[in-house]
């Protein structure tokens, strides 16, 4: 899950996205990121960002629907202003979030995990972002150019800077692994570590 954090400096996570509204009183429905529209069901608010601008709504009620939550806030009062929220973006206060199943993380915790070729314990790169879709997460991963990274884990090299791996086009050289057991091997969020299998064509 994506994480923020605004001016009073509270680091917030991204939950989820407003897609549309549902019936006339002032419903909406919320696409989860992750595998969790169930997490709606135990905040009691959360925040609205929508074209730069937040808004802090009281959660009065949320069922789910198929992969959709359907959310009631207090301060929405009818299918008019709910559409209006249509695109926000919906984070709640870190300090509110449940300990997570195991094998579960959020994405705050992922991003600059260091990658280790679980094959060969090469250092690979750095998981630069995690990117999440209707099917499952997907990690983006900047490779090293010297087996060299910068990210969270402990006693780690020069980084991805200007010793990383290049494309043609000069750009970062990347690899995208979905977030699946196949490949996931193991995550050490002490070590600032995870273990990935490559298969060939990966990277």
């Amino acid at each position: 899950m994506k994480s923020s954090k605004p001016e009073n400096n509270t680091e917030r996570v991204l939950l989820g996205k407003i897609v549309g509204a549902q019936g006339i009183r002032g419903e909406v429905k919320i696409y989860a990121f992750g595998d969790a529209p169930s997490d709606f069901t135990k905040y009691e608010k959360a925040f609205l960002v929508l074209r730069n601008e937040e808004k802090l709504v009281k959660i009065e009620k949320a069922r789910i629907q198929g992969n959709l939550a359907v959310v009631k806030f207090v301060e929405i009062a009818d299918r008019n202003a709910a559409e209006e929220l249509r695109d926000a973006e919906v984070f709640v206060e870190a300090a509110d979030l449940e300990e997570l199943p195991e094998d579960t993380y959020y994405v705050r915790d992922l991003e600059g995990l260091c990658v280790i070729d679980d094959d060969t314990g090469e250092d690979v790169g750095v998981i630069s972002e995690v990117i999440q879709n209707a099917a499952q997460d997907v990690y983006r991963i900047v490779l090293n150019a010297f087996g060299e990274s910068e990210g969270k884990g402990k006693g780690k090299g020069k980084g991805k800077g200007e010793g990383g791996a290049q494309d043609d086009s000069g750009a970062p050289k990347e690899a995208l692994v979905p977030a699946v057991k196949e490949f996931i091997k193991s995550v050490d969020l002490e070590a600032g570590t995870i273990r990935i299998h490559f298969i060939e064509g990966m990277r």
